[in-house]
Formats: C-alpha cells, structure tokens, sequence
C-alpha cells in the first residue's frame, strides 16, 4: 500500500502495488460500516461488466475482515477538481475551448452508463480520475469512477431514494422522483464549474428557481450545450445520447467564437471550496486509518513471528533520554518527547495544579446523566430500540451510560458489519502449568460457591474483566493473588505472546443490544523451587484445591491435562476459526451540521451569531463534536453548555525519576512549534478517563501498556467554567484531569 488517492463517504482509495506482476494499480478500500456487503458486491459486478475507455477499468474485488477491497487502473493526473484547482493556480481562468475534450469525454461515459439503463447518481469533479494533471491537455483521458451509489433501472422506472452529493441534484431529485437525466444536471453542473471557477447553485431553491449567467467570452455553442444540461423541466432536458451530438463537442479550433479582447476580462476568482463539497468527516477518516494500519501491522506481526523469539529485536524508545514519535494521525508531524527533572517540570508551569480536586476511580460516573442521552441518540441510530430499557427486568439507559462513564463497559462499532454497534466488556484469562511435572496439564475453575451458598460448574481459565486503569499484568496479578491466592508462587508470564479473540452474545441487561467480551489469554508457569506446603496449598502435583476470596466466594480449582480440558469444553486457546485483526472501533459520535442546528434551536440558542466576527460556524463546532473533543450538556436550569475534557498523563520514570514532557512538534513543512506540556489528548464524552489515558500510551507514545501502571486513586481536577467569545450564547466547562502513572521496567 502507498499514497493515499482520494476518500470518500464510503470508502478510502489507495495507490498499491501487485506482489506478482508489480504493475501500480488504485484500490478502493469500501468501508463495511458504511456500505452493506452486498452493496459493495453489486459495485463490484456492475464495475466487472462495464468496458468503456472512459471508464475506470475494474480488475478484481478482494474481501478483507473489515473493508472489501476493489482493485482497479490508477489514474496518475488526480481527479477533475484537481486539475480545476491546479490550472487556476498555475494559469488563471480555464478558456472554454480548453474544455471541449473534458465535455466530450464526461458526456461519452454517461452515455455509455445510460444506453445500459444505469444511473450513476454521484456524477462529479472528485468522481472523474485524470491520466495527467494538465487538464487543459487536449490528449488528457477522463474516466467516471466510484459506482457506490449507481443503479441499474428497470423500464420506465423512477426513483426516490436520497444519495449522492446535494449540491449537484437536479430539482426532480429534490423532489425524490426522478431518472437517468439526474447525471447529464450534474454534468451541467460540472462544466459550468469548470468555466466560472464556482458552483452555479447553493441549495435547492436556487436550483429550482435562479437562472445561470455564463461568464463573458463563453462560446455560444458551449453555453447552448451547457444550458441545455442545466433544464430544470426534466422532460426538455437533452439526453446523454443527443448530448454526445451536441456542435459544441464536435467543433473544431476554426469554429470557436472568441469573444473576449485582451483586457476585457471581467474580475474573476475561483470559488475557494474548489468545487469540492465537504468530505468524509474526520472521525470517520480516523477510524478508517486505525482499521487500514492494523491490517499492516497484522502483516508485520505475522513475519516477526517467524524470527526465533531469541532473535527478535525488543526496541523500547521511550527508555532513551528524548525520543520522537510520527504522528500519521496528525498530517504526519513528528512530536518530540523528553525525561525533564521535576523542579524543571514545577518552574515552567507544566503542573500547575491551582484548585485541583482529588479524583478516584469512579470519577467520570457524575457525568452519566448528562450522556445518556448522547449514548441513547448514539443506539437509535444503530437501529438499537432503546424504549426498551428500564422494562421488566432490564437495565436503564442511564445506568447504560454510568457504565461506559465508569469504564466497565464500552459502546463500540463492530467494523466488520454495517452500522453494528455493541457493548465491550475486556476480560483476561490464565493458563497456568506447573513446572517440573510430568505431562501438560493447566489450572482451571471448574465451580465457583457464592456467599449465599449457591453453587456453579464453570470449567474455565481463571479470569476476571479488566478494569479501565488495569494493563494486563495488574490484571494477571490481581487474579493470582485476589482469586487464587498464589500470589506467593513466582508465577512467570509471557506478556509479548499473549492471545486476543473476541466472542460475542446477546446482553440480557440491555435488549437488542450485543455483548462482545474481549478476551486476553496469558500462558504462565508455576515458579520452580516451590515449598512443599505452597505446593500442596495449590494442589500441586495434581490434586483439586479450593480459595476463597475477599468477597466470600470460594473458587474450586484443579490441574486438568489438555485432553480432560477438552471434554469439559474448556476454551485454552484462542479458536482456530477466530479472526486476528479485530473489527472493534470507536463509535461515531456528536452531531451532523444539520442536527446541531436543529438542537440548538430547541434549546432557544440564537444559531445566527455563529460565524459572524470570528466566532466559530456550527461547521467547526459540528466537526469538533464528531471527533469527541467535546461535548454539548444541559445544566439543571436547561442552558447548553460546551464541556472540552481534557486528560494529560504525568508519566514518571521509575528508573530516573524523570518526568515525560512532550517538547515540541514538528510538521511535515519543516516548521517546528515548541509544546512543553504533559502528553494528553480531549476526553470523548462516550469514554472513561483511564480509557483515554490508555490510549495516549497506546497510540502517542507507543509504550508498552504492561510497562505503565496508572494510579486510579491520585487522579487531579480542575475544573472552570467561563464564556468564550468563539461560541456566543455557549458557556464552556473546561475540565481538565492529571493522571499520575510510574513507566516501571519489569
């Protein structure tokens, strides 16, 4: 895989290699959230059965756990917008005799479609791919790309679904009852752009009612050409297959009528969208990145494995004294990180915590109420009915969303479906052999009494979930010595092979909702050298033992070999059939521009300050919402208010006792910005604060989790809530956590 070539709304296009024949090809990498797979099949097979030289020539279809992958030509030149935007950087305005091989070529292909009765419904500039950047180029080839939304009509068929791009609709699709004529409107659209620099309509009153004035010096055959396009009765529309006869596209150089002098050009300047309208947002971008890098790194995983475990190379960067990190989240900028002494850390101000409060565990869990609507809207539009909580015996939504606040559980999107979202629970389970006995065998639970003297058969690996704060070695500790009572028995793991699967089931507490528990399986052994009263304790050499814990359960325990595992149906490893990369995503969040109008409206916000004076449009705030950096409440009184929840990690290094610092951040034009802050990263209101501490290990520092310990119980905050002139009529909540942690090196 290498450069990025374009992303849409439902998939991300790469440039890539064959492994065989080492031809360049594109492929677009459909996303699975977003489109069902049998749509994408249908794109798939529609693509296999067009042969059109203006086209994009398909070549296979590969499906991937998490995106189905259609392999097609790469076009080198960019797409149509590109070469719009190039030319009226390097060259100024495009003259409309540059145009006339672009107007052919784009009427051809929507010919070809339509005299298959196919409507392609998304016909625009980012959907047209270039053989060359230079669209003015009279050889330059031009091929229709990105058949997601195309449809093959039945006779005399019309149709009434909404997809596609609004600001290329014709008035009939406004009114969701319209044909094949919808692609020659957007081509319309298209080459008026291409003339004028801008969009001839912003919505749908002016596509319905405002008439177009072609820039001066346009050739009258290309104004008839594009006016007859642009008809806004559907029936006087000119069809594509009378298109491709029009004059204009058939003149030759001596008939171009040129009615412009030099220096009589009117004032002109491109429209500085670019005709390009707003892309995928940048949650979805981010999530489609996690899902592509993880592929990758599965790859990498899989030919390290086969290096001899003594032979692998153990880098651990953020031992070193300063240690920088690529950020490919972030436009590819490189942030530097250094161990600064504390009394540097005190005199630059960097923990200045001035009324901060104590936080402990449960410190998110006050914030419950004022998400479990956002979590509810969140279910709704999963397709998940919520009315259904809080009946008979199932749990509330607020106790829902006290769960995720808490961290106990998580709302996440299974990547792997078409708009799945499902509760994770992470779980970690022992498999623990004893040394120095004759044949395998493993500790397994195989009943559990409770304190009111129920009693179940389990056979299982000892096990527990994972607490938000937990790494998997606190969680392994804490089940030797709080479940097993053997945390005196030098139990040894091997933390770098540890084993991950997912399995999924129906939640009883919350109907229509599924539960997938994310399982870490660790190997140990038992330590050699062992007393012969700790042996026995533990029944070793193979007789059953029991514990009972600090909450009076007791766990009845025994050492059972491989095949008695197996008739007890015991899961030791993960199996066969289990997929390696997981599918589980963050899921999607906050508000649509249209939504958050609708919102603040309710909510008697004046919207018409947005935007004026540098305050911020609700775009920006929309797009702040979608990423997770904040979030939109109600105080008791009904106001809204903007909650920004910022967490940062005092990272102290046990070894020097220095304190991690990230200095400065330098960006891909060699410009340098100086930080000195704590790592950190905005708290997603759907996520627990040890969460997002974990996740600037995981994915700013790229430490080693086991190697990291957070201490739930030294957690500070300081809280402040003020008006911002940015957001007139908004008061923000800015919060901000400091979680202390220790980087320990065993």
């Amino acid at each position: 895989m290498g450069e990025t070539l374009g992303e849409g709304a439902f998939g991300v296009v790469y440039a890539c290699v064959n492994r065989k024949t080492h031809e360049e090809v594109a492929v677009k990498m459909v996303d699975k959230v977003e489109t069902p797979v049998q749509a994408i099949k249908e794109e798939a097979d529609m693509l296999q059965a067009l042969d059109h030289p203006n086209i994009v020539k398909f070549h296979q279809v590969i499906y991937e756990r998490c995106f189905v992958c259609i392999v097609m030509d790469k076009y080198k030149g960019g797409d149509l917008v590109e070469g719009m935007q190039t030319h009226w950087k390097t060259k100024g305005k495009i003259p409309c005799h540059k145009c006339i091989h672009v107007s052919s070529q784009m009427a051809q292909s929507i010919a070809y479609l339509h005299s298959r009765n196919i409507v392609h419904r998304d016909v625009k500039g980012d959907n047209y791919l270039m053989d060359r950047k230079d669209i003015g180029d009279q050889k330059a080839v031009i091929v229709l790309s990105d058949f997601g939304t195309a449809y093959m009509m039945a006779e005399s068929e019309r149709l009434h679904s909404g997809v596609g791009t609004k600001i290329f609709w014709s008035p009939e699709f406004f009114d969701r009852d319209y044909g094949l004529k919808v692609d020659v409107w957007a081509m319309g659209v298209i080459m008026f752009g291409l003339l004028d620099g801008r969009f001839p309509f912003r919505d749908e009153n002016d596509v319905k009612n405002k008439s177009v004035r072609f820039p001066k010096g346009t050739d009258p055959a290309c104004e008839d050409y594009v006016r007859q396009t642009l008809q806004k009765d559907e029936a006087k529309r000119i069809t594509a297959a009378t298109l491709v006869q029009h004059k204009w596209i058939n003149t030759v150089g001596s008939e171009i009528v040129v009615t412009d002098t030099p220096g009589s050009e009117e004032k002109w300047e491109a429209d500085k969208t670019g005709l390009r309208e707003n892309g995928v947002n940048e949650a979805v971008q981010e999530r489609r990145r996690e899902l592509v890098d993880r592929l990758e790194n599965e790859k990498q995983s899989k030919d390290e494995k086969r290096i001899p475990k003594d032979k692998r190379q153990q880098i651990e960067h953020y031992w070193a004294e300063w240690f920088t990190i690529v950020d490919k989240h972030a436009a590819n900028s490189t942030l530097k990180f250094e161990w600064w002494r504390q009394e540097k850390v005190e005199s630059e101000g960097i923990l200045n915590l001035t009324g901060a409060k104590t936080d402990a565990i449960a410190g998110n869990s006050k914030d419950a109420g004022g998400h479990a609507e956002e979590i509810g809207r969140m279910m709704t539009e999963h397709g998940i009915d919520v009315s259904k909580f809080g009946t008979d015996k199932a749990k509330s939504l607020e106790q829902l969303a006290a769960e995720v606040q808490s961290g106990a559980a998580r709302m996440m999107l299974d990547a792997t479906m078409h708009k799945k979202l499902v509760r994770v629970v992470d779980f970690v389970g022992l498999r623990i052999s004893p040394s120095g006995v004759k044949g395998t065998k493993f500790l397994i639970e195989w009943a559990e009494q409770f304190p009111d003297g129920r009693k179940r058969e389990a056979f299982r690996l000892p096990g527990t979930k994972k607490e938000p704060h937990e790494n998997t070695k606190k969680v392994a500790q804490r089940i030797l010595s709080d479940f097993l009572g053997m945390g005196d028995c030098g139990v040894v793991f091997d933390f770098k092979s540890k084993e991950v699967f997912e399995e999924e089931m129906e939640s009883p507490s919350y109907p229509g909702v599924r539960t997938v528990y994310r399982k870490e399986i660790l190997e140990g052994q038992v330590g050699a050298g062992l007393d012969d009263a700790t042996l026995k304790r533990i029944g070793l050499p193979g007789s059953n033992w029991d514990f009972e814990d600090s909450k009076k359960n007791t766990k009845y325990m025994a050492w059972m070999s491989e095949g008695q595992c197996h008739k007890k149906q015991v899961k030791l490893r993960v199996p066969e059939a289990m997929e390696e990369v997981s599918g589980l995503v963050q899921a999607p969040i906050g508000l649509n521009e249209t939504d958050l109008l609708e919102y603040l409206k309710k909510c008697k916000v004046d919207v018409s300050r947005f935007g004026e004076k540098n305050t911020k449009t609700l775009k920006d705030i929309s797009t702040e919402l979608i990423k997770g950096e904040s979030s939109l409440m109600q105080d008791p009184n009904g106001n809204v208010l903007r909650v920004v929840d910022l967490v940062v990690v005092k990272i102290v290094n046990s070894v020097t006792g220095g304190i991690l610092v990230q200095t400065e951040q330098q960006h891909p034009d060699g410009s340098k910005s100086i930080l000195n802050r704590l790592p950190g990263a905005k708290r997603r209101p759907d996520e627990n604060q040890f969460l997002t501490a974990r996740r600037i290990l995981r994915k700013q520092l790229k430490m080693d989790e086991n190697h990291v310990n957070l201490d739930s119980m030294d957690v500070k905050i300081v809280e402040e809530e003020k008006d911002s002139p940015s957001y007139p009529g908004l008061r923000t909540v800015y919060r901000k956590r400091i979680i202390s942690a220790d980087l320990m090196k065993t």
